[in-house]
């Protein structure tokens, strides 16, 4: 029989350490085999056990689109939708070999795409909750959500297994979503908005902060604190998150913006007398960078949501710095985040974020 001494948790961080520990009844060991979609990994004893982290592998298989949001909601049809793409189901045969025989049992693991920190970790592991929304949180039950009116948003949300009911309850503004079903237990994404002005409002939310209740088979799962702020103009950031979503924050309108070109190459002009030649070299090209200095301000129970741009492998701008434009492939574009800081005071609760974004290469002539 093959007894773990370490085993993962129902539901794993995939960018975490995932390892496991094992050892068999049996004697004679002489190595063990896990196989994963057919392939072996052969691992050999220290003191008749085993240890194996599935961090590398989970890590491949989970990020095979490189982050890239691939959903472009089409609100008038469906406010709910599948993203594959977040989660990950590891079904693993795990092999044990002496001289003569062999022992094995079948592993099923559950991955989501995002990365915890040591900081309270603990105490939300021993949380048993089979229902998460992809936001910041420190117990699996209570969420925050910034929402800025006239531009497209979405939360994420797992856990739904195939035939549940699940229902949004606005306390706030006494107002409810439909009743949906669940047809797969893929992630799944609730858009609030996609930005025009005919989808904008999803769930009635108020211009305040809004108290939403999360229902999944008539049982309470979750309280998503929704803040609606007016609509206005700004720089629209959008980032993969710690969490395993994505988020959107709206950056102030007003930014420093500075253009860098560099000289790619150098060639000499014609070997000639000075009264027959009219330049002595020539440049090739030159490759020019644009870059936008951000700035916002921000309350306390916004700072887990923003915290995770700063380490984000994924940063992306809306082309439009005014509201109501609707969401379409597109219109957001890949950027490079540079540096950033956060400027905290623990008096008042008012706090500051700069961030300097790099945008796509500038065109220009070259030979």
């Amino acid at each position: 029989m093959i007894i773990f001494q370490k085993d993962l948790l129902d539901i794993n961080p995939a960018y975490n350490d995932s390892i496991v520990e094992y050892s068999t009844s049996l004697t004679g060991v002489t190595y063990s085999e896990i196989f994963i979609n057919s392939n072996p990994f052969r691992i050999y004893p220290i003191n008749n056990t085993f240890n194996f982290n599935y961090k590398d592998i989970v890590k491949v298989l989970i990020n095979q689109n490189n982050f890239n949001d691939e959903i472009i909601p089409d609100l008038n049809d469906d406010t709910i939708y599948d993203d594959e793409t977040l989660s990950l189901s590891l079904s693993s045969f795990i092999v044990v070999y002496t001289t003569t025989t062999a022992d094995t049992i079948t592993k099923d693991y559950v991955f989501l795409k995002n990365v915890e920190q040591l900081i309270n970790y603990k105490e939300k592991a021993a949380i048993n909750s089979n229902v998460r929304v992809l936001l910041p949180t420190s117990n699996y039950l209570d969420y925050h959500l910034p929402y800025f009116e006239g531009y497209p948003i979405d939360f994420a949300f797992y856990g739904l297994q195939n035939g549940d009911t699940f229902q949004f309850k606005n306390i706030t503004t006494i107002s409810e979503s439909e009743i949906f079903s669940a047809t797969t237990n893929e992630v799944k994404r609730f858009y609030l908005s996609d930005g025009s002005i005919a989808n904008d409002n999803a769930l009635g939310l108020s211009t305040t902060t809004n108290l939403v209740e999360f229902y999944v088979n008539d049982l309470l799962k979750a309280n998503i604190r929704i803040k609606r702020f007016e609509s206005k103009c700004g720089v629209y950031l959008k980032w993969f998150n710690d969490f395993g979503s994505y988020s959107y924050w709206l950056f102030e309108p007003y930014y420093d913006e500075s253009k860098l070109f560099k000289t790619i190459d150098e060639i000499n002009g014609n070997y000639d007398n000075l009264q027959n030649i009219k330049s002595t070299s020539n440049i090739t090209g030159k490759n020019g960078t644009s870059s936008m200095k951000l700035k916002t301000s921000l309350k306390d129970e916004d700072k887990e949501y923003l915290s995770s741009i700063l380490s984000s492998a994924k940063v992306e701008m809306y082309i439009h710095q005014t509201p109501f434009n609707l969401l379409e492939d597109g219109k957001f574009i890949g950027v490079k985040l540079n540096d950033g800081s956060f400027s905290f005071n623990n008096k008042n609760s008012n706090h500051r974020l700069e961030v300097t974004i790099t945008l796509p290469d500038l065109f220009t002539h070259s030979l």
